[in-house]
């Protein structure tokens, strides 16, 4: 589903989309339809969802229940940024974590330039994460983002409903979508997290095969393969590498694993 076709910046905003994880009420799943809605935005997705898609739920979606029917419903977090190829995590508070932070606003301007930047043919989306209601985003929902999206607000009682903090982000990008500039779609499509992952994933496989992870015990090596590579992933998020240039590191890695041969010299 598109926005409609009247507004100017329907194409971009159509490649933006909001992720909402492990959320447990169905009125706000209701209210962040509205809230996109009422923005320009229609892709939402909702990842392992605690509440339905119900009659409380469209009961406060209102005219935005098209929304709600649309939504993509998935298993895991993976799965919902499977064909993005930016992905930022919504936290009112600081994170120990090495990201960039931007505050609303300003993540607000690259989300849209980096959305009117994608090939209209790629398919390729830019998501917005946001945690469940009392306890965030966890830490494997933020190991898919390469942004921090700073949502600020007053310190005394930073507290930001869910639907609220949709509205807060919709309304930016919304108006950030307007001064997007145009014409900077790549000559390759930015690759997507799940291309990211199979690159990571064949890396881990590699590695461990080389008993590069220290620790005697199974247990204690997979503890330190998962903390190494979501470093890896974290560097991966950051540099945002073109499809091709992915694809040159996944051919650099076929050829490390090969067995050596003789040279003729």
């Amino acid at each position: 589903m598109s926005p409609s076709p009247a507004n100017p910046v329907a194409p971009i905003l159509d490649r933006v989309e909001v992720v909402l994880c492990q959320t447990s009420m169905a009125e706000n799943i209701g209210a962040a339809a509205r809230a996109m809605k009422t923005m320009g935005l229609s892709r939402l997705v909702l990842v392992a969802p605690r509440a339905a898609v119900d009659d409380k739920a469209r009961a406060v979606a209102t005219h935005a229940v098209d929304v709600l029917e649309a939504a993509r419903v998935v298993d895991s977090v993976d799965a919902a940024v499977a064909d993005s190829v930016a992905v930022w995590a919504t936290t009112a508070r600081s994170r120990s974590l090495s990201l960039p932070l931007l505050d609303g606003r300003a993540a607000a301007a690259e989300i849209a330039r980096q959305a009117a930047a994608l090939p209209a043919e790629a398919g390729g989306r830019v998501s917005v994460l946001f945690g469940a209601e009392r306890t965030g985003l966890t830490n494997e929902e933020l190991g898919v983002a390469d942004r921090l999206l700073a949502l600020h607000a007053n310190p005394a009682y930073p507290v930001l409903n869910l639907a609220q903090a949709v509205q807060l982000v919709a309304y930016e990008v919304f108006h950030a979508a307007g001064e997007a500039p145009g014409g900077l779609a790549p000559a390759e499509p930015p690759a997507t997290n799940a291309e990211l992952a199979t690159l990571c994933g064949r890396l881990e496989a590699a590695l461990e095969a080389r008993a590069f992870f220290p620790g005697g015990q199974a247990e204690e090596r997979e503890r330190h393969a998962r903390r190494l590579m979501q470093r890896v992933r974290l560097v991966l998020n950051r540099a945002r590498p073109q499809r091709d240039e992915l694809q040159i590191l996944q051919g650099m890695l076929t050829a490390l694993l090969r067995p050596p041969r003789d040279r003729d010299d």
